[in-house]
């Protein structure tokens, strides 16, 4: 039987679940947004549609959330395994993106829910570049790299 090299079992260190608890805070969301517009695309069409012109668009909204939804689980898993970094990386970049432009574009309502999805995202970023997120994925943190020590001069053979 072949070996896995990480196993969802293992512990994590605290920082990586607090790194990942705080990146999952859109995931709710994304669930019930992609829920509620795949209903409103294909079930129960509402007029006029809260997104795009037709329901079409809805049914589109609704997959792009669940999509969404999907990859920001995985991103969360990968991290909370030690297997990735890059993916939750990438998220929350893109969620902290997102945020930042619903904070300050105020035709898009209520900017309670962007701070605190701003904030849960800058808390994610700095708790996976934590050294000790570095040592659960294997690697060296940057800036602590260790240089190979050079080999010592050779020693002279006496005959």
């Amino acid at each position: 039987m072949p070996t896995v090299e990480h196993d969802a079992s293992s512990d994590s260190p605290p920082v990586v679940i607090g790194a990942v608890a705080a990146g999952v805070a859109p995931l709710p969301f994304l669930a019930v947004y992609a829920v509620l517009f795949i209903a409103r695309g294909t079930v129960h069409p509402v007029t006029p549609p809260d997104v795009g012109n037709s329901k079409t668009a809805e049914l589109i909204a609704g997959l792009v959330a669940l999509a969404l939804f999907v990859v920001g689980s995985l991103a969360a898993l990968w991290l909370l395994d030690g297997r990735r970094r890059w993916l939750f990386v990438v998220c929350q970049l893109a969620l902290l993106a997102t945020s930042i432009d619903f904070i300050i574009d105020s035709s898009m309502g209520s900017r309670a829910i962007p701070i605190v999805l701003a904030a849960t995202s800058l808390i994610a970023l700095v708790l996976a570049a934590h050294p000790t997120t570095w040592q659960h994925l294997g690697q060296d943190p940057p800036g602590r790299r260790h240089r190979a020590k050079p080999d010592p001069a050779p020693q002279e053979r006496i005959p």
